[in-house]
């Protein structure tokens, strides 16, 4: 299988298969396909596992447990944003990336804006969070963007998602 059949596989959720190549990688894909698809409360690292097609004892050689995956996700979450708004020209441009992104990725999005419980990505977050803070400051800030992607991505909000 080359690696565009697998990218689709993983886009539309299904199943890929490690092959000795780099498991953490492997594991990171399976934990952001399950949080897309199904969201930050039906991610274990036993589900990981079984997802990357790896023993449930193979996630523990990467992350200490599951709030150590939570938590990397949610960094590599940052890292796919701040790509989107660094590519972004203008504030109608960073704006709609913005959206987006947490259009496109709900489940990710609510973990990367939600509790962390371990604290060196928390404390990571919070200078990821002042860089997307700088990036979006021309299109009317954080905290405006932020609250209209909460508003929309809760159905609540007259911008789509």
């Amino acid at each position: 299988m080359g690696n565009g059949v697998n990218m689709r596989a993983r886009l539309r959720g299904q199943k890929t298969r490690y092959h000795h190549g780099d498991l953490k990688r492997a594991l990171m894909d399976a934990a952001m396909t399950l949080i897309d698809i199904r969201g930050r409360e039906a991610l274990t690292l036993r589900e990981t596992a079984r997802r990357a097609g790896v023993s449930e004892a193979a996630p523990y050689r990467h992350f200490a447990n599951l709030d150590e995956l939570l938590g990397a996700v949610a960094l590599e979450g940052y890292e796919m944003l701040i790509t989107d708004l660094e590519s972004a020209g203008g504030a109608k441009s960073i704006r709609d990336a913005y959206l987006a992104f947490a259009g496109d990725f709900p489940g990710r999005y609510d973990l990367m804006f939600g509790p962390l419980h371990d604290k060196a990505a928390a404390a990571q977050r919070q200078e990821e969070v002042a860089h997307v803070a700088e990036l979006t400051e021309e299109a009317g800030g954080l905290a405006l963007l932020h609250g209209t992607a909460s508003l929309a991505l809760a159905g609540l909000g007259a911008a789509a998602v």
